[in-house]
């Protein structure tokens, strides 16, 4: 009578042991799967760091700011003047007369304080409220750079970031053609130049 007990007590033992197994390997199971997406998550941090380094690469900032100025200014015709920081531009002949207006009038400029490059213009706002600030610009006497400052300080200007994240700017018109100029973008020690060239040239006129 008691050897059917015996092997009652076996095979729960068995079934015990096979229950045991069981757990183990789902255990298991469910470890990979926690270490398999752990392991895609830091890929993803990585690859999204790596992808934060590049956009400090001053080529991409650069083809970036020429591709954003093209859209906001996409037919300026002449660079008018420039220091090693701004370049005043004149964007378009809106007011038809061949010269300067200063609703015609733009700047890029380098943003010291925020590491930025940005593109400035006078708020139309502004000059539909006072028409004589839209008078016509002497070309020869005009400081076009202080102008558009004397603008921010009034905060009349409109802006627009073109590049972000530099260390400095350098802008000249020394050896390029004449409307033009050429901007250097440093950022970590490496730099990239970005031409500002308008797609056709248009010099004002007295």
């Amino acid at each position: 009578m008691r050897r059917p007990f015996s092997i009652a007590i076996g095979a729960r033992a068995r079934s015990r042991r096979a229950f045991t197994l069981i757990e183990v390997m789902f255990a298991v199971l469910l470890m990979g799967v926690v270490g398999l997406a752990i392991s895609g998550f830091l890929s993803a941090f990585a690859a999204g760091t790596d992808a934060r380094a590049n956009m400090n690469d001053p080529a991409i900032e650069s083809t970036l700011a020429t591709r954003r100025l093209t859209m906001l200014a996409p037919g300026f015709c002449w660079v008018l003047q420039s220091n090693p920081g701004s370049a005043a531009i004149w964007l378009s002949d809106t007011v038809p007369s061949r010269s300067v207006h200063l609703s015609e009038l733009g700047l890029v400029r380098f943003d010291e304080t925020t590491g930025e490059l940005v593109y400035e213009f006078v708020d139309p706002a502004f000059l539909r409220e006072s028409y004589k600030l839209n008078a016509e610009l002497p070309l020869s006497s005009t400081d076009y750079i202080a102008l558009m400052d004397e603008q921010r300080n009034e905060d009349r200007l409109l802006r627009h970031i073109l590049a972000e994240g530099i260390d400095e700017v350098v802008i000249t018109t020394s050896g390029v053609p004449e409307g033009q100029a050429r901007i250097s973008v440093t950022i970590d020690g490496f730099s990239a130049a970005i031409s500002l060239s308008p797609p056709f040239l248009e010099e004002p006129l007295q």
